[in-house]
């Protein structure tokens, strides 16, 4: 069984001191300074993906590991770390594009990479991410490769028969079902949500390693997918006003406040209904 699992950088916005929540003309906030994390839903993925492949193991199934990322060359470390982790293979799409408003993009180019390698079984990645975290991408590469989608996933086995059974969440409660391959699992507040840090040693072993790149260009060359066209262009971000008027109440103490309210408030409101 092939498994892949797709994950995308962003900056750890915890990191971010109140004063640093600073918007700009173009209402965008400054994180090119803050340290860069797995984005925490894609990290829970590739952690329940670990676990899926011990859990495989221990009923005779090999899992082959395969993670997936669209990034400049800074995503490399991140790539190298889940490889030491024991990843069979780690793969960089090249982009140094904004991709945070364009899922449709995004999922043209999975879908494609899936398409053209052939052998994934299950595809999985978190619900959203917290830049752009329009929670639309699982959803869209899903359609382009027909296969089902089980969305707010937080757990995942396979038996013998290499069927799995999938566990998630939904208004109606906890669902447990039974999927044959292909499909894709769009993580959510899944409980073993920290990805586990590897060795030393592992790390010294992949550190003089390369990271496989393939270049976007020439990925939609091969692309049997038409691009999809969201019809939305981004021209312009305006920050909304949320702040909401208020009014103090005066008074010695709550009984005069109470009076006041209900005199110059709630009486007319009352003498409505």
């Amino acid at each position: 069984m092939n498994v892949l699992v797709c994950f995308k950088i962003v900056p750890d916005l915890d990191r971010l001191s109140i004063d640093d929540w600073m918007i700009d003309n173009c209402a965008r906030v400054e994180t090119r300074f803050v340290n860069k994390i797995i984005n925490p839903y894609d990290e829970s993925a590739l952690e329940l993906a670990l676990k899926l492949s011990e859990q495989a193991r221990g009923v005779g199934v090999a899992v082959t590991l395969q993670a997936l990322t669209i990034a400049g060359g800074w995503a490399n470390l991140a790539l190298k770390k889940l490889r030491a982790l024991g990843y069979q293979e780690a793969v960089r799409i090249e982009s140094e594009e904004e991709l945070s408003f364009d899922p449709e993009k995004v999922a043209t180019l999975i879908a494609t990479y899936i398409h053209n390698t052939n052998s994934i079984d299950l595809v999985m990645m978190g619900r959203q991410n917290s830049v752009g975290d329009n929670a639309k991408t699982p959803l869209l590469t899903a359609e382009l490769l027909k296969w089902p989608c089980i969305n707010q996933v937080t757990a995942v086995e396979i038996d013998t028969a290499g069927i799995y059974q999938v566990t998630s969440i939904a208004d109606e409660g906890v669902i447990t079902r039974k999927v044959k391959p292909p499909c894709l699992l769009a993580v959510g507040n899944a409980p073993f949500s920290y990805l586990r840090v590897p060795t030393l040693k592992a790390i010294k072993e992949q550190a003089a390693q390369p990271v496989k790149t393939l270049d976007t260009a020439e990925l939609r060359l091969f692309s049997p997918f038409l691009p999809l066209i969201s019809g939305v262009e981004l021209l312009d971000l305006k920050i909304v006003n949320r702040k909401r008027a208020g009014t103090i109440i005066e008074g010695k103490n709550a009984a005069e406040k109470a009076g006041i309210l209900y005199h110059s408030y709630l009486k007319g409101w009352l003498a409505d209904l």
